[in-house]
């Protein structure tokens, strides 16, 4: 394996990188992630040999760095570093055969599998009919790719790519991080990757290492290291996450709060029931119509739940895929008091988020009206064997309101304020709401 252990690193006697642990091992690859001056390129230089630590130790195939000489170490460890070589009027063949200098026995002595390995590098970043051009005729995301080529032909164990996918269109993206995921899981190479694209990481890394100024804060398979509160503490800007259709893995969006509508103190309050996605589209019509919203009961990692979080709406939670307890029960009781209107998503029901429901009878037995957004009839939204539907019909026997269209409903929305409370449900309908 290459391994780190408690590195610190950086600058003229300033530290960047601390107490930096990590490792990779033969066929894995390994993303680090972080906001820019996390320290990320700093943490790579010095794996590559080309930073000396202030302390720690860096041990490769058992051994210390130092105790191996730079031909040696270059025949274990290839580095793709941002930077694009100089233009010096070689072509791009030529460049890349400079992977090849660790194998050669003397300058520009070329041997068959030398050619044979800038071939494979070329074909691997498809630079194959660009292989006499020179750089100055190059894009910036093919001179990226060259860099990414002369690390290859060097046919290293490891390699160490800073950032290979910058400047690189989304096509290129993709494709250059699944032949890398590919060339590493198939001949047995350990990548560590510096990335910025979160979903690229997800999506291609088998470990993520997420760092934090000049800290690694979380490591883990992305499914561990990518949670939507560290990475919200980590880039200070709230992150949705779903998952991949495709790939199930972890599918991230930024989010940004600061052009979310904020309602007056004074405004009316909307208590939303929501649940599986349902909610968010009703959170942000509610916040610009001028209401102040709240929600729950809502489970943690639930879509609806991330997008309260980041909205920055109060709202009541429970652990992950547990049924909703006594606690956070009494504590939406307490909340939905306060609410001018109760309002339904259209969330699909089962025994874990029955008592939502019972909730908005308890809401309406105290003179809350109800309203319901039902695009869907309940009984395509109960599983519960009908316990659902049953609730559901008691609460439109009590009086709740439906409506069948959104956008539509919630357009000519004009909420009373808190100082005209004779008149607080006059605008309050069911065309003014759901």
């Amino acid at each position: 394996m290459l391994i780190a252990e408690s590195v610190v690193a950086g600058y003229r006697q300033t530290p960047v990188v601390w107490d930096a642990s990590l490792q990779v091992a033969p066929g894995q690859v390994v993303v680090l992630l972080g906001p820019n001056g996390a320290g990320k390129s700093t943490l790579l230089r010095t794996l590559a040999r080309t930073l000396t630590p202030f302390s720690g130790t860096r041990m490769l195939e058992g051994k210390p760095y130092e105790s191996y000489s730079p031909t040696e170490l270059a025949r274990l460890v290839a580095y793709a570093p941002q930077e694009t070589p100089a233009e010096m009027g070689f072509t791009i063949a030529e460049l890349v055969m400079m992977g090849r200098y660790p194998h050669q026995k003397g300058f520009w002595s070329m041997s068959r599998a030398d050619r044979d390995a800038v071939q494979r590098a070329l074909a691997h970043t498809a630079l194959t009919h660009l292989a006499e051009r020179t750089l100055s005729q190059l894009s910036g995301g093919e001179r990226q790719r060259v860099n990414l080529a002369r690390a290859l032909a060097q046919e290293a164990r490891y390699l160490l790519l800073d950032e290979p996918t910058a400047h690189l269109d989304l096509h290129h993206q993709t494709q250059l991080m699944h032949r890398l995921r590919q060339y590493a899981h198939e001949h047995g190479i350990g990548a560590l990757i510096v990335l910025h694209d979160l979903n690229l990481a997800s999506q291609y890394a088998d470990w993520i290492a997420l760092m934090s100024q000049g800290r690694i804060v979380a490591q883990g398979t992305p499914d561990e290291a990518l949670q939507p509160a560290l990475l919200e503490q980590v880039y200070q800007t709230p992150v949705l996450r779903q998952t991949n259709p495709l790939t199930g893995r972890p599918l991230l969006f930024a989010l940004s709060p600061d052009t979310a509508p904020v309602a007056p103190p004074d405004a009316p309050h909307a208590f939303v029931i929501a649940g599986g996605g349902a909610g968010a589209a009703v959170y942000y019509t509610l916040l610009t119509a001028g209401w102040r919203v709240s929600t729950g009961v809502l489970n943690l990692l639930d879509t609806d739940e991330e997008v309260a979080r980041a909205l920055r709406l109060t709202h009541i939670t429970e652990q992950p895929f547990s049924p909703i307890s006594d606690a956070a029960y009494q504590q939406a009781q307490q909340l939905i008091q306060s609410a001018d209107a109760v309002v339904i998503a259209e969330t699909p029901f089962g025994h874990g988020n029955l008592r939502n429901l019972e909730l908005a009878l308890w809401a309406q037995a105290r003179g809350i009206p109800v309203y319901a957004l039902t695009t869907r009839p309940i009984e395509q939204r109960d599983f519960t064997g009908g316990e659902a539907t049953r609730l559901w019909n008691a609460l439109r026997t009590g009086g709740m309101h439906t409506a069948a269209s959104l956008s539509a409903a919630i357009a000519p929305v004009r909420p009373a304020t808190a100082t005209s409370q004779n008149s607080r449900y006059e605008n309050l309908s069911s065309e003014a709401m759901l």
